[in-house]
């Protein structure tokens, strides 16, 4: 044996001053002759706390089991500090034995002691630290179970989350909400079947714990296997998640996973599924929602449907004009809304062949929905139902028209204007003179081809034999911005026999000249040659004084 040695132990066993024998345990610690073992561990019962801390903390730097049995004896050592220094040593040596004297430490009733135990517990990490952790969590102490929690998440290992699933199991409601928040943190997929199973436990607690988990969990999941195992959960929050994570994966593999969730057994879920495979705008979506189509029940193919019109692809289209053969009104109606934001061939064709669907609402979508197309092959057919007195879609054919705006379209909305129904003949005027507001100067050739003058159409109105047209017509006049149109409206209207009227007609040209018009409603001078019966500005009907 060293000399030195001999002396730090004679020192550390003899001296008086406790400063001195502490020193002398600090001397050894470092050296770390197995020779000094025994003597430093008969110390740990000095009578100075100083002595025993720097007596335990030299002991953990001999790294020897031999030094465990008498650290383990030292856990009962009156002050904190002590204990403290032993199990931070016991951490440092790290065998299975260190690990159960460190465990001892629980049950001290210094708190401090405790979070040091679950501190060196989880610094080493392995498989015999964590068990031990897992038993901190049936303490009665809160904090101890709480600061445990924390330390398994720490560690993350498998073993780890094992233990943290186990404790959403627990009857404390804290317990399970915090394993369920650091299990979410974690953020792995490693535990999720084990997850699964504990969503079928009685309690609803439980699975309400286990169902946050796994939504936090694959929320932040890229993984489509993971998310597509997921599925099958009984939870529907769960379910849910997926379908949504799913849909912003957004992959072919993701497709084929939200595919199978059109066989959910949830409602709302199928549908979502579909309408995520609409929003994801690919050709396999849209070939799986096509083939989904023909299997599933009414409510989900309206729903596919819906989803068919958000992907826009040339084979969703093809599988919107199939869906106009569906026996569900509600689904062919949904498949021409859809064709209706597409401005193909195809949906175009689509939509007149729909022109003649059994159900008035089916027709009436088709008809709005080419008009809102402005699609001119469309035109005829509509004129068609402006034909046909017995159609009640006469209006939306004549706004589908007036959307048009073709010279086709406005030759049939000036037919109209001669209908027996006078809501009929309003609606055709109202369109024209909208058409003549949207274009009140064409700036090219080409313009005044395709949408003429409204001023003349409406002359043609009042030349015409229906007197309501007439009177419709000059009310719609004071809109006109062409002098034209109002010198031709002020020939064309036919003055009505009244004392008043007659009474002017027959002054003579002087006389005329010396009497000034006004329109008493919009203070308009009306320098005509005949006095009209109505104001070719504002339309309202004149009683004239002199």
């Amino acid at each position: 044996m060293d000399e030195n040695i001999k002396n730090l132990i004679k020192k550390l066993e003899r001296s008086v001053f406790a400063g001195n024998r502490a020193i002398a345990a600090e001397e050894l610690g470092k050296l770390g002759d197995p020779y000094a073992l025994p003597a430093l561990i008969e110390a740990l019962n000095d009578s100075n706390p100083k002595v025993r801390v720097a007596v335990a903390e030299a002991l953990g730097k001999f790294n020897i089991p031999g030094a465990v049995p008498g650290l383990v004896k030292a856990l009962n050592d009156p002050d904190s500090p002590v204990k403290k220094t032993v199990i931070a040593s016991l951490e440092k040596i790290g065998t299975s034995e260190a690990i159960s004297g460190i465990i001892k430490g629980f049950g001290d009733k210094d708190r401090f002691v405790q979070k040091e135990a679950v501190k060196s517990l989880m610094r080493i990490g392995s498989r015999e630290a964590v068990y031990g952790l897992e038993k901190a969590l049936t303490y009665p102490d809160d904090s101890l179970k709480r600061i445990s929690i924390i330390a398994l998440g720490k560690i993350d290992t498998y073993e780890a989350a094992l233990c943290l699933v186990k404790a959403i199991e627990n009857s404390d409601n804290k317990i399970r909400q915090q394993a369920a928040e650091t299990l979410g943190k974690r953020g792995k997929t490693d535990v999720l079947d084990e997850l699964m199973e504990t969503l079928k436990d009685p309690r609803q607690p439980v699975q309400e714990a286990a169902s946050e988990t796994i939504c936090k969990i694959i929320s932040e999941s890229t993984s489509v296997p993971v998310l597509v195992r997921a599925l099958g959960a009984s939870s529907r929050d769960v379910r849910k998640i997926s379908i949504e994570t799913l849909w912003k994966i957004g992959t072919p593999e993701a497709v084929s996973g939200l595919l199978k969730a059109l066989d959910d057994p949830d409602w709302y879920l199928r549908c979502r599924a579909a309408d995520a495979l609409g929003n994801i705008g690919s050709s396999e979506a849209a070939r799986g929602l096509v083939k989904a189509f023909e299997t599933y029940e009414n409510s989900l193919r309206k729903a596919i449907t819906c989803a068919l019109g958000k992907n826009g692809t040339p084979e969703a289209i093809e599988g919107l004009v199939k869906a106009l053969n569906d026996p569900d009104s509600s689904v062919r109606e949904a498949a021409v809304v859809a064709l209706g934001k597409a401005s193909t061939p195809e949906a175009i064709s689509g939509l007149l062949k729909a022109l003649y669907d059994t159900r008035a609402a089916v027709r009436e979508a088709a008809a709005s929905a080419l008009g809102d197309l402005k699609a001119q092959q469309a035109v005829p057919e509509l004129i068609k139902i402006l034909e046909n007195p017995e159609s009640l879609m006469q209006k939306v054919a004549i706004s589908s028209l007036e959307k048009i705006g073709t010279s086709e379209a406005v030759a049939g909305l000036v037919k109209a204007t001669e209908s027996p129904d006078a809501c009929i003949r309003r609606a055709a005027l109202k369109a024209l003179e909208r058409i003549n507001k949207s274009n009140p100067s064409p700036v090219s050739a080409q313009d005044k081809a395709e949408i003429p003058d409204a001023g003349p159409i409406l002359g043609g109105c009042l030349t015409g034999s229906n007197s309501e047209t007439q009177i419709e017509a000059s009310n719609l006049s004071g809109n006109i911005h062409s002098m034209n149109s109002l010198k031709e409206l002020e020939l064309s209207i036919s003055v009505e026999e009244t004392e008043e009227s007659r009474a002017h007609q027959n002054m003579s040209p002087g006389e005329k000249r010396r009497i000034g018009l006004t329109c008493p409603y919009c203070s308009r001078k009306l320098n005509l040659s005949t006095a009209p019966n109505y104001c070719p500005f504002c339309g309202m009907k004149l009683k004239l004084k002199y």
